[in-house]
């Protein structure tokens, strides 16, 4: 006689799903912000890395000038994003230090157009921060990650590894990408001044009759 085999369904919960926050942060953050944003936040930075690295690549003799040159960016930016990440952060607490009757009020109100059903304005505003501090916590962790590997390894400009059209051409891929990583870090930072900015003029003029 054949034994029947008995599957046991389990059942997962994704509340306590590893990094569930982290993808919801970041899902969220794509359905709030607009074509037209993304274009913006998007294009800038890279157009701007990409100019500043081509016109290194054309007068700059050396590849060993242009990987100095992002270990400088990337010194600088540490400390650039790491005030911006407390910032962000400092922002986040006065929002969700608010009166308790405005939070009610945002969260009652919903998004228009949004294709998020359940989206309401407060969860916008927190999308928004809450996105900038942990995206801007993982540019910090790789640039002190790079300022480790620059600072231990020896010193590349001895070894044949920077030399060639190849080694430039990588350079400067390297070097335009991280720098619009970090460029897209000070521009959603500075829309999050903007939203600041909105965000207190609103609890100023904020009434009981408002509901």
């Amino acid at each position: 006689m054949k034994r029947k085999t008995v599957r046991r369904t389990v059942e997962v919960d994704d509340t306590n799903k590893l990094n569930r926050d982290f993808k919801e942060i970041f899902s969220n953050y794509k359905l709030y912000t607009t074509k037209a944003e993304w274009r913006l936040y998007l294009l800038v930075p890279i157009a701007i890395s990409t100019l500043l690295f081509v016109l290194m690549a054309i007068l700059e003799e050396k590849n060993t000038t242009i990987y100095n040159s992002i270990l400088d960016i990337n010194n600088v930016s540490v400390n650039v994003i790491a005030i911006l990440a407390g910032f962000n952060t400092t922002c986040l607490s006065i929002i969700a230090a608010s009166n308790n009757k405005v939070l009610k009020f945002l969260t009652k109100k919903k998004l228009e157009g949004s294709s998020d059903q359940g989206g309401t304005v407060l969860k916008q505003i927190v999308v928004f921060f809450s996105f900038s501090i942990v995206y801007e916590l993982i540019i910090i962790f790789f640039g002190i990650l790079l300022v480790m590997v620059s600072k231990y390894i020896p010193n590349l400009s001895e070894f044949d590894i920077l030399t060639g059209i190849n080694a430039r051409i990588i350079l400067v891929i390297i070097g335009i990408g991280w720098l619009s990583a970090i460029l897209f870090a000070l521009v959603t930072s500075l829309r999050n001044a903007s939203l600041l900015y909105r965000y207190v003029l609103f609890v100023a003029d904020y009434r009981d009759d408002n509901n």
